[in-house]
């Protein structure tokens, strides 16, 4: 006899549930697809969260939270039944396309979901199906990534906390950008793309502290600005430090040195894209 199952109610579980044989039913498109529609119809039937979701070719992982009185065996029996007679239809089938039994594992504490999420994501990147979690189609990162509403429940900040932990931004890159404008181009990332590339070459090829301060006018690589001054950078230790000219109304200009954390700490600075640094 198996051991009945016992639920907590309000809690979150990850669900993961295998195809009869691991035949790889979801490998293609069509099964994929056949795999989401279910997902979305179940959603419209059965009061639950979706906090994240993976179909991968053999299996799926949900990570579910059924609501008060809905009961999470009926969610997955429904999902697991909808789902064969929809592929068996397609194909003209009678074959069982699941496996007897799915595992559900309650999420205890908000370490045991982190980890549950991250787990979820990276599945088709740790064998090699995508490059990074967003790339998979059939998954809450790619829903997430893209800010796609009604399948995966998940709120603005949680969106963007998550774009900005898979953010395509180069760290050093990262770095040079004012907190506030690299929040805005993680979020619109395909916008910023040429720039971003640019920035990266700009940074590699910047000469480093003391290469240039000999120059009577050394080139100058970035330009920040705050409103009040302007920055033209001509120097960077790709740390903290950097070297170039300095212009504020009523004062001369100067060269000098300046911490890139403490202008960082201006509101209002932002760093100018459409600068062409020298070739």
């Amino acid at each position: 006899m198996r051991k009945k199952r016992e639920f907590t109610e309000g809690a979150f579980y990850h669900v993961t549930s295998r195809t009869n044989d691991k035949i790889r039913v979801f490998e293609n498109k069509l099964g994929r697809k056949i795999m989401l529609m279910t997902l979305q119809d179940a959603k419209a039937k059965y009061h639950f969260t979706l906090a994240n979701f993976c179909v991968m070719p053999t299996h799926i992982h949900l990570l579910i939270q059924p609501y008060k009185g809905t009961s999470l065996c009926k969610i997955i029996q429904w999902i697991k039944t909808n789902s064969a007679k929809t592929w068996n239809r397609i194909h003209g089938s009678i074959d069982h396309l699941w496996g007897e039994r799915y595992f559900a594992q309650a999420v205890n504490g908000q370490q045991k979901f982190d980890i549950i999420m991250n787990y979820i994501d990276q599945n088709p990147v740790t064998v090699g199906l995508a490059s990074t979690p967003a790339d998979w189609k059939a998954s809450g990162a790619y829903y997430k990534a893209r800010g796609i509403q009604g399948l995966v429940d998940f709120s603005p900040l949680e969106r963007q906390n998550f774009v900005k932990l898979l953010s395509p931004i180069p760290p050093d890159v990262s770095r040079v950008l004012p907190p506030i404008q690299l929040s805005h181009i993680a979020q619109y990332y395909g916008v910023y793309v040429d720039s971003i590339e640019r920035l990266y070459e700009i940074i590699r090829n910047m000469p480093k502290i003391g290469d240039t301060e000999t120059m009577r006018e050394p080139p100058v690589y970035l330009h920040y600005f705050t409103g009040t001054a302007d920055y033209f950078v001509s120097e960077y230790d790709g740390d903290d430090t950097m070297w170039g000219r300095v212009r504020a109304p009523g004062m001369d200009a100067e060269y000098r040195r300046f911490s890139l954390r403490e202008l960082k700490g201006n509101l209002f600075l932002e760093l100018d894209l459409s600068w062409v640094a020298p070739g």
